[in-house]
């Protein structure tokens, strides 16, 4: 393992966790009380590295909840696929449908805001394990050469 990659390797076993956390608190949590999988999303946030790409973010059980919410959704139609009704609570009161339109949902951009509460701090890792000569040396092509020489 050459500088970078082990410099690389340090930073992400710092950064990943703290993003990884970050989007954990900033997920948001339904009602426990009317929610059976309320705050699934929350603690589905991890991190790995994928070939040298440090990879941050939902591993959802349940599908692509994560986009869902950040991106929001249009209204439409839910019907069921492995019964003949859907079934569901509202207010306490136990309800079976054939179909439901469901107005859709407003984005919530979490991701978001959990990068701007870490931003600054994964900026400052980034310095002290990779940045720097490190990095120049590992962009150069003619490691030898200083950049600029003829």
């Amino acid at each position: 393992m050459d500088a970078f990659e082990s410099a690389w390797a340090e930073f992400e076993q710092s950064a990943g966790p703290a993003l990884a956390d970050e989007l954990s608190n900033q997920a948001p949590v339904g009602d426990p009380d009317t929610d059976l999988d309320s705050g699934t999303l929350s603690q589905s946030m991890k991190w790995e590295d994928q070939d040298g790409v440090l990879t941050i973010g939902s591993q959802d059980p349940r599908g692509p909840i994560a986009a869902y919410v950040t991106r929001g959704t249009q209204p439409h139609e839910i019907v069921p696929v492995f019964a003949n009704a859907l079934h569901f609570f509202v207010g306490g009161d136990e309800v079976f449908a054939k179909h439901v339109e469901h107005p859709g949902t407003i984005a919530n951009p979490f991701h978001v805001a959990a990068w701007e509460a870490q931003r600054d701090a994964i900026h400052q890792e980034f310095r002290d394990t990779v940045g720097g000569g490190v990095a120049l040396s590992f962009l150069n092509p003619w490691q030898n050469r200083t950049l600029g020489e003829e």
